[in-house]
């Protein structure tokens, strides 16, 4: 034993499908949870009713529907352990999670954030992928740091999330004293704590599977318009506060907001909306300029009928 005291906290919207799994998985782990808070973020189904069917060892908060953001940091004001760990309602950890990630923090007192690998499942439970970061190519990196503090973290999470919501442990401490997610924004408020915890403090990333992420059509990170423009904004948040930390890693600010625009303006560009995709790799093309950028610009500055073509010509060629 550690003598490191750990909450779980579980953000649950119209979860009643899938939160029995992840409470189970919260009282099956070998490491001792102190407490267990489930925020019902204002769910219209039964979400609430199944989670105090399910003992009175859980601390149920409900509030008005205010987002992942809100719900997570309610739950950690319901809290007063060492560590907090979150897990969305549809997710699982596996029985030696908090174990692995407690053992951690012991070999690093300097982490304020540890992480792992998850496995991918569908809605029945399926394995979809043993590893995520094998299917974003992330495993030769994330071996590369051998589970010991990942050098220049924040250039590292800026170039990609490798921090999933559903495994990660940190220092309550440290989430308080960083005022916990912002709630201003709905997608990629976990990378914009991330960061900022990166920026200041050691971050552990391990590579073993410690978790079980259920792909299923209400995933919120489906929502790939908004997902994509509230990465712009984190990134020019970021780049507000952390362009001289990131400059010392190895990374161009401009070049880090340009790139995520540019991923917004493609994204319009693939789904036809060429007038926002036009827009979005302008204002890219202001911040740095790259071949991507402008060779989707010019594209979507031809008329309609030439874009069509050249896609059916594409096409023709792969068929």
């Amino acid at each position: 034993m550690s003598g490191l005291t750990v909450a779980a906290v579980i953000p649950a919207y119209n979860a009643e499908r899938y939160i029995k799994r992840a409470i189970a998985s919260v009282r099956a782990q070998s490491y001792p949870v102190t407490s267990l808070v489930v925020v019902d973020d204002g769910s219209t189904d039964q979400t609430s009713t199944v989670v105090r069917d399910l003992g009175e060892d859980i601390h149920l908060v409900r509030q008005g529907n205010a987002g992942p953001s809100a719900a997570r940091n309610r739950g950690v004001e319901h809290s007063s352990a060492d560590l907090v760990a979150f897990l969305d309602a549809d997710d699982e950890w596996l029985p030696h999670t908090i174990e692995r990630l407690v053992q951690a923090f012991v070999r690093y007192p300097e982490a304020a954030l540890v992480t792992a690998d998850a496995s991918i499942i569908d809605e029945r439970g399926g394995l979809i992928a043993k590893s995520r970061f094998a299917r974003y190519g992330l495993a030769d990196q994330v071996a590369e740091w051998a589970g010991k503090p990942v050098r220049d973290a924040l250039a590292a999470l800026m170039r990609t999330n490798f921090v999933g919501t559903s495994v990660v442990a940190l220092r309550r401490q440290v989430f308080r004293e960083l005022a916990g997610f912002r709630t201003d924004v709905r997608y990629g408020e976990d990378l914009e704590l991330w960061a900022r915890i990166a920026a200041r403090y050691a971050v552990v990333c391990l590579a073993e599977p410690l978790g079980l992420y259920r792909s299923h059509p209400g995933n919120s990170t489906k929502a790939t318009e908004a997902l994509l423009r509230d990465l712009v904004r984190v990134s020019e948040i970021v780049r507000g506060w952390g362009a001289e930390v990131l400059r010392n890693q190895g990374v161009d600010a401009e070049r880090m907001v340009a790139r995520a625009r540019t991923d917004l303006g493609y994204w319009y560009f693939t789904a036809g909306r060429y007038a926002e995709a036009r827009a979005a790799l302008l204002a890219a093309a202001r911040e740095r300029l790259s071949r991507r950028t402008l060779r989707y610009l010019a594209l979507s500055c031809l008329p309609t009928v030439a874009v069509d073509g050249l896609r059916k010509f594409k096409a023709s060629l792969h068929g």
